[in-house]
This record gives structure tokens, C-alpha cells and sequence, in this order.
């Protein structure tokens, strides 16, 4: 098995040399004459100038069925082309295409390319979890503290760890209204299993805040 990297500058090669590290085979096809003598002095890949939207020019890459190919050229068109050549010309279904138009992804999901990275998405799902607590403080009414607004991030000694949330014991007064796994935003149900290194944001009244701290921290 090799991976295939289909255009693409910067990225590709800190891609390719992160590959490499690990010790897969690597193929980098790109249009620019200049950039791939580059690359093929930095890197122990073979190296490939020309347009991998052309089937001759990336069946110099010797592409298998178990390969995985990556498209990373700034044109849409272009990345649906190579990616549609890869699948139903050489048979590689493992293929990973860039779309620069978030508008594209469905259309690329439509054509049979099922993974696609588009990264105006995923800035925009960062910028969400970021800003996830501050429109949360910001739109519900915690009004002459008649309601408090926790946030905790559970640590790996805590005594929730690995528990679903209908076997924590918490007080009445008090829900977890949502929880933060790396990227993702959790809105919780009773089977929702507690990780350390979540951040968790609880709901509640004042006078059980303390108790809440102490269950999900394991302090007292």
C-alpha cells in the first residue's frame, strides 16, 4: 500500500513527510516543475511532474486497488476530476479529496468521493466550540443568581470517569446542559459516557454548586 499525493504545495510535502515517518510509501504528483525538484531532493518519495488530472500522467504512480490517494489541488474541479479517475479508472477506493467551496462537499459526496475535507469547516466547527461557552452565558437568563453556570473540565482522577451520566448521582437542581470533547459538542443524554479531559457545562442553583463540584471532581 502507498499514498498518493495529488497537488498541492506546502501541505503536501508536510503531508508526504509525515507519511514517510511512519513508514509508508509515498507518490507526489504536481503540476510545478520547480516545486517537484524540490521535493524530490526532501523527501524519499517518488516524484511525479504533471497534471494528475491526466489518466497518463497518474498511472506513472502505479496506483492499486489498496492505495490511498489524496487530492489537494486548489481547484474543485480539478480534485472531482483526479478523484473520479482514481475510483473508476484504477479502482482505489480509499480516496481523500480537499474541496475549497463548502457549497462542493455534498455535490462530492453525491459523485462517490466519501471523504472530503473542507477547511472553512472546520475552522468554522473550532470557532464554535470555542465560542460554545460565551453564547451560552450570553443567552440564557442567569438573572439575581437565581441560576448558576458551571464549567468544569473532568480530570483523569475524577470519580465520574468512564460513568454514563444516568449513574452519576447529581443533584436535582442540576443538569449538564452540554459537554466539549476535543472538537466535538455533546449534547448529553442518560447513555452519554463521561471522559477525562471533557469540559463539561452544568446548569443549576446555587446551593447545590459545591455538591456538583464534588461529585464531578471528586473534591470536597
Amino acid at each position: 500500500m502507498k499514498v498518493i499525493i495529488v497537488g498541492g504545495e506546502k501541505n503536501s510535502y508536510y503531508l508526504a513527510r509525515s507519511i514517510i515517518e511512519k513508514g509508508y510509501r509515498v507518490v507526489v504528483i504536481n503540476k510545478d516543475e520547480k516545486f517537484c525538484k524540490e521535493m524530490a531532493k526532501k523527501l524519499k518519495a517518488l516524484v511525479i511532474n504533471g497534471d494528475g488530472s491526466k489518466k497518463n500522467v497518474l498511472e506513472q504512480a502505479e496506483p492499486m486497488s489498496d492505495d490511498i490517494v489524496v487530492v489537494l489541488t486548489p481547484r474543485d474541479h480539478d480534485n472531482l476530476m483526479i478523484s473520479q479517475i482514481a475510483k473508476r479508472i484504477f479502482g482505489i477506493d480509499r480516496v481523500v479529496s480537499l474541496v475549497n467551496d463548502p457549497e462542493n462537499v455534498e455535490m462530492f459526496k453525491n459523485l462517490g468521493i466519501g471523504t472530503v475535507v473542507n477547511l472553512t469547516s472546520l475552522i468554522n466547527q473550532t470557532l464554535e466550540t470555542l465560542m460554545f461557552a460565551e453564547e451560552i452565558e450570553q443567552h440564557i437568563p442567569i438573572e439575581e443568581e437565581k441560576l448558576v453556570f458551571l464549567k468544569f473540565e473532568i480530570p483523569y482522577n475524577s470519580p465520574v470517569k468512564g460513568k454514563a451520566l444516568k449513574d452519576i448521582d447529581l443533584p436535582p437542581e442540576s443538569i449538564i446542559a452540554a459537554i466539549v470533547r476535543e472538537k466535538d459538542v455533546i449534547i448529553p443524554r442518560g447513555d452519554t459516557v463521561i471522559n477525562p479531559g471533557d469540559r463539561v457545562f452544568v446548569l443549576c442553583l446555587p446551593s447545590v454548586q459545591t455538591r456538583v463540584s464534588e461529585i464531578l471532581l471528586g473534591v470536597e
